[in-house]
């Protein structure tokens, strides 16, 4: 449906080569939705302008549902534009209009007449329920209803893809979560494939299918949503992830119990994680039954991704050292993740 073929993109500034995006491949299949994240400066937003060439790439190809966009005049690529919506960070309502005519005007010199225009407008406001808003200007809505206006608008030429640069960036988290949930319902009901643009890994992580982690201009991991979050490769992705199980705030925990060094000499500190219907407590007791070893669970988080709980859990462990290791070694055989922690971070 979208892929992106060794995509590079350079600007000059001050006499000086700026690459923006350096051979990029990506695919997004029909239906899917793929979050790319990334900090500030990696890239994102450059990458999203690319895929309906609002940004022409250096070099590389963008190829939507089958079309190679660089090869189409500025007429057929207008029209591949119509089936590519997009919605921004800050809304680019049109202020001096009402609700019914922002989302009214993109099916401006289309031919339709007004029954068609009212039937349509009233449809997608039923969609992203704003039903009673029809007649409200930009100024008296809140910004998830701002957001909401801007997606029915994106969706006025039936696109088959539509593009989100930072659409929740400026939202409080309660209103995040809701406009996440109208989009994974658009998702499902429309089929639409969706590509996010975000620096924020919980909302990668509530409606996702793929993710592609960004850094200088380069994708430095991807795959399926439960893949990267039980299994990140990337240091950066680590991070993320850690953020998302507050990781940091574990180890403060861990150094409120005392000196993290005089801590590992009485006992191992280690990281577990789990994934799926694995439940790590009951591993934990058959360890302490079989080897004959303390297990004691300090901290635990688990998050739902995509419907699969994941889990990360800290134990200490005291024990023989050979009983404690062949302990070890049993998790690892049950497809459970350990990792040695010493002075605050994993070995």
């Amino acid at each position: 449906m979208i892929e992106l073929r060794q995509v590079s993109k350079n600007f000059e500034s001050q006499g000086q080569v700026v690459k923006a995006l350096q051979n990029i491949n990506l695919r997004v299949n029909r239906g899917e939705i793929l979050g790319i994240i990334g900090y500030s400066g990696a890239g994102k937003s450059t990458l999203i302008r690319c895929l309906n060439y609002l940004e022409i790439p250096t070099e590389g190809e963008v190829l939507i549902n089958n079309l190679v966009l660089g090869q189409l005049n500025a007429k057929q690529l207008r029209e591949a534009r119509r089936k590519i919506g997009m919605i921004f960070q800050h809304f680019n309502l049109m202020k001096s209009r009402n609700v019914y005519e922002n989302i009214a005007y993109p099916l401006k010199g289309q031919g339709l007449n007004r029954d068609e225009i009212k039937e349509k407008v009233d449809r997608l406001l039923k969609l992203v329920g704003l039903e009673e808003k029809a007649n409200v200007y930009p100024n008296q809505l809140s910004g998830g209803q701002k957001q909401r206006v801007a997606i029915a608008r994106a969706l006025t030429n039936d696109p088959e893809v539509l593009l989100c640069d930072e659409a929740t960036s400026a939202l409080d988290p309660q209103t995040t979560k809701s406009i996440l949930r109208l989009l994974k319902e658009i998702n499902e009901r429309l089929g639409i494939t969706m590509v996010l643009i975000t620096h924020q890994m919980e909302v990668v992580k509530d409606i996702c299918h793929q993710v592609a982690v960004m850094e200088e201009g380069e994708i430095v991991e991807v795959g399926p949503i439960v893949d990267v979050f039980s299994n990140p490769k990337a240091t950066i992705t680590k991070d993320f992830v850690a953020n998302v199980f507050q990781d940091e705030r574990i180890f403060e925990l861990l150094e409120s119990r005392g000196s993290f060094e005089e801590l590992t000499k009485l006992e191992k500190l280690v990281k577990i994680s789990f994934v799926g219907q694995q439940t790590g407590k009951a591993f934990i007791s058959n360890i302490s039954k079989l080897f004959d070893i303390e297990a004691s669970i300090l901290f635990g988080s688990v998050e739902m991704i995509q419907k699969t709980p994941i889990g990360h859990l800290i134990v200490s462990l005291h024990g023989d050292e050979k009983l404690m290791s062949q302990a070890l070694q049993y998790l690892n055989d049950n497809q459970i993740k350990v990792e040695v922690l010493s002075d605050g971070r994993v070995l």
